[in-house]
């Protein structure tokens, strides 16, 4: 969280660190059969198919939100320069919730659920293709004042929080799933 608040340019960190996660997940995948991407350490766990599905699902709820979001912030609050990223209480706090060296489970919400198929094909291709979306509205976010233009939760209309905080809820979002997706990979089990 801290590079992001430390960040002189927040639009560049996001896309900086979306880069290393897209990396990363093509890494932690390449070379696995379909059986070792859907092998689950335990029933009630996810497989790495899943992790990554989960997070293509996730972008893709958000879509419409977040490009409704980005004409209202261009049209209300535009800004020549990079304004300093301040959290909403609400966003900093489900940021804090999401971040990778969180213990706090969070059970996903129904919505953004993956499939509880053994089966998942194309996982990896779904992530990277709405990773290349998250990538263009970052991108059209560039004069907008992120911090006061805010949108609505996809799990609750009760919950809203800044349009930067979305970016950086996404990016630690993703860390944390692919940190997952990491420990199937090194549970004892893990097929060979």
């Amino acid at each position: 969280m801290q590079q992001f608040l430390e960040s002189a340019d927040l639009l560049q960190t996001v896309t900086d660190e979306t880069a290393i996660i897209n990396r990363d997940a093509k890494q932690l995948i390449a070379g696995l059969t379909k059986s070792q991407l859907n092998w689950k350490p335990a029933p009630e766990k996810w497989s790495m198919a899943q992790c990554l599905e989960h997070l293509a699902v996730t972008n893709k709820q958000d879509e419409q939100r977040v490009a409704n979001a980005i004409v209202r912030g261009r049209h209300k609050h535009p800004v020549n320069g990079t304004p300093a990223y301040r959290p909403t209480l609400m966003g900093g706090w489900l940021i804090k919730q999401l971040l990778p060296t969180s213990t706090r489970k969070m059970p996903a919400p129904k919505v953004f659920r993956p499939v509880e198929s053994s089966n998942i094909e194309g996982a990896l291709e779904r992530f990277l293709l709405e990773q290349e979306t998250f990538l263009r509205f970052v991108s059209d976010a560039r004069g907008i004042d992120y911090n006061r233009t805010r949108l609505r939760s996809s799990v609750t209309p009760l919950m809203r929080f800044s349009l930067a905080d979305a970016f950086v809820r996404n990016v630690v979002h993703c860390q944390r799933h692919l940190q997952q997706a990491r420990r199937v990979r090194e549970t004892p089990g893990f097929p060979k």
